[in-house]
């Protein structure tokens, strides 16, 4: 299985210059609550998300990824990084969206290898994975504003529970080709 998945990757880079442009993204996501979603429906923290709601707390982001599809449907992979000032974490992630006029929904996910640089330098793997969904306004060809949720998959603690973070955000998306 590992060496099937490698040769994917493998072909895949060797094929993606020829069809791909590459893409930057960099933005905040701005946390406005968190909450639980498990097998008895979705609960939420109404005593942390008061406080979320009194304080802006900025998360800078950025991603950096192959784009394929020049259309109204656009798929990517590449790597995403959070910062959090002092150190920084990223990881591998793959993106679908579709347009809907001047309106994109995004699904992403990523995970699997971690990597952190700043005060502290590491990476490591693990089963940890981020699943995203998120709703955007463009304004013109790189602007957007939207709102989204991140979840935190753990399949080795749980299958049926996933924490997440409901947040806006704007982000500024260039596509070199």
């Amino acid at each position: 299985m590992k060496r099937a998945i490698f040769a994917v990757l493998v072909v895949s880079l060797a094929i993606a210059p020829v069809a791909a442009q590459i893409r930057l993204d960099a933005g905040v996501m701005i946390p406005r609550g968190v909450g639980l979603t498990d097998s008895g429906g979705t609960s939420t923290f109404d005593e942390f998300n008061a406080v979320m709601s009194k304080f802006i707390i900025p998360l800078p982001e950025a991603g950096l990824y192959y784009q394929f599809g020049a259309g109204p449907v656009r798929l990517g992979a590449g790597v995403r990084v959070f910062t959090f000032i002092l150190i920084s974490a990223f990881y591998p992630n793959a993106f679908a969206e579709i347009d809907f006029g001047p309106v994109t929904l995004m699904g992403q996910v990523g995970g699997g290898f971690f990597g952190v640089f700043g005060l502290v330098s590491e990476s490591t793997t693990g089963k940890v994975f981020f699943p995203e969904l998120s709703l955007w306004y463009r304004f013109g060809e790189a602007f957007r504003l939207g709102v989204g949720a991140i979840g935190i998959f753990l399949p080795e603690l749980t299958s049926d529970t996933i924490p997440f973070m409901w947040y806006l955000g704007g982000k500024f998306s260039f596509v070199f080709e």
